[in-house]
């Protein structure tokens, strides 16, 4: 049987009319390679079929072509748009993503973050389910692996991260409450020591404070189970919410579904405003207001700024430092937080 010989790097070079050492700049991403030039040697390398060996640059002591990707849950729906968008913008560059769900498990997170470390990766994104110092992931950070924590900061560290504007999204939506009258507004979901939960409960609770209200958080619902009884007690209670602000849509289904099955009429009994947009929000009954954060966004900034320390690892010249990049969340309203008749 007979083997498709395959095209050797000096064969890419003398189609695109350059040196073999420009051939080697393109495919490792350096800065010094024009435009025009990286144009036609990327012509040549998909003409001609040609594949690095990454056998032979593990050998070398060089980085393998690959992206790692830590998500605390891949049947989130936030978090499977963010590894979608990795992986298509990854493969542009020429690189492969590996992706590992923690299951929201900091041990695990760790262990995989280790392992994909001992497979020399190039650069890591993580979203990080350690709700402390992440000191044992400084130590991946070093000799020649970047590292970028998105949705959360990896903190202890001094590796970049990508962020939403949590807290604020947070004041936006009680604010939106408040203008409709509302007075008496609960705020519930989980994970509240995770970054992004933390960030929206304290937005909630200074924005009702400095209003002069109560506020009313439930914590640690994490399933349908869990909001069923919550909504039954405080239904029961003397003075109960007349709205309620969820903390992310996976709350804010079993909301909806919860207040259905107690007959309770949205928003004419109780107002509900969510944070994190969905598909199927503006088609749910009654549609749902939200606060809107892109996944699309944060993680296109997030693999773009992680390329880029990759690239300024390879050419210590171009110098970097550490960034904290806040994407902006804006307030989609619907039918679901109508205005509150008072009285």
């Amino acid at each position: 049987m007979k083997h498709e010989r395959r095209p050797t790097l000096r064969e890419v070079a003398r189609r695109a009319g350059v040196g073999v050492m420009t051939v080697s700049r393109v495919i490792n991403n350096h800065a010094s390679v024009q435009p025009s030039t990286r144009k036609k040697v990327e012509a040549a390398i998909l003409h001609l079929g040609y594949q690095q060996n990454e056998a032979a640059r593990l050998l070398k002591g060089q980085r393998a072509k690959i992206i790692g990707l830590i998500v605390p849950d891949l049947s989130d729906l936030f978090f499977a748009s963010c590894a979608q968008t990795v992986q298509h913008i990854a493969r542009s560059h020429g690189y492969m993503t590996l992706i590992a769900s923690s299951d929201r498990d900091a041990n695990l997170e760790r262990a995989e973050a280790e392992l994909m470390a001992s497979r020399m990766i190039s650069g890591l994104l993580i979203a990080t389910s350690e709700n402390g110092e992440n000191e044992w992931l400084r130590k991946l950070q070093g000799p020649g692996l970047s590292i970028v924590g998105f949705d959360r900061p990896l903190l202890g560290t001094d590796a970049s991260s990508v962020l939403a504007e949590n807290r604020i999204g947070a004041e936006q939506a009680i604010q939106h409450l408040m203008d409709h009258g509302h007075k008496r507004i609960a705020c519930v979901g989980y994970d509240e020591a995770v970054h992004p939960v933390s960030e929206r409960i304290a937005g909630y609770t200074h924005h009702m404070y400095a209003a002069g209200l109560q506020p009313q958080v439930a914590s640690g619902l994490a399933d349908l189970d869990a909001i069923r009884h919550w909504l039954a007690g405080v239904l029961a209670s003397a003075n109960p919410p007349t709205a309620i602000f969820s903390l992310n849509n996976r709350t804010s289904t079993f909301l909806l579904q919860a207040l259905a099955e107690q007959l309770v009429r949205v928003p004419e009994e109780i107002a509900l405003v969510g944070f994190d947009d969905f598909d199927l929000a503006s088609l749910m009954q009654p549609p749902l207001t939200t606060v809107a954060q892109s996944p699309v966004d944060l993680a296109r900034q997030s693999i773009n700024l992680l390329l880029e320390l990759i690239r300024t690892q390879k050419n210590p010249d171009a110098g970097s430092s550490a960034l904290k990049i806040f994407l902006p969340s804006r307030l989609i309203v619907r039918s679901s937080c109508g205005a509150h008749k008072t009285g």
